[in-house]
């Protein structure tokens, strides 16, 4: 998440340490496949945002916070 998190900040907050730790973890065609998912669906959030395409609320219904209400980690 952190990563993801990362890639989605104005300007992107990753650093080689978080990539890293993916390599580690994924490999390099799995930091590839999450880096390009992690994209798209940030295009996609950030598209929806500018056409004015409202939330259909499913977190709600999980039972999740909404982000913009969850405490920021340090």
């Amino acid at each position: 998440m952190e990563y993801a998190e990362a890639m989605c900040q104005t300007p992107v907050t990753v650093t080689d340490d978080m990539t890293a730790v993916l390599l580690e973890d994924l490999g390099s065609a799995g930091v590839l496949e999450l880096t390009a998912r992690v994209g798209v669906m940030n295009l996609t959030a950030r598209a929806n945002v500018a056409l004015g395409i409202r939330s259909q609320e499913y977190a709600a219904s999980c039972g999740l916070q909404p982000l913009a209400s969850r405490v920021a980690r340090t």
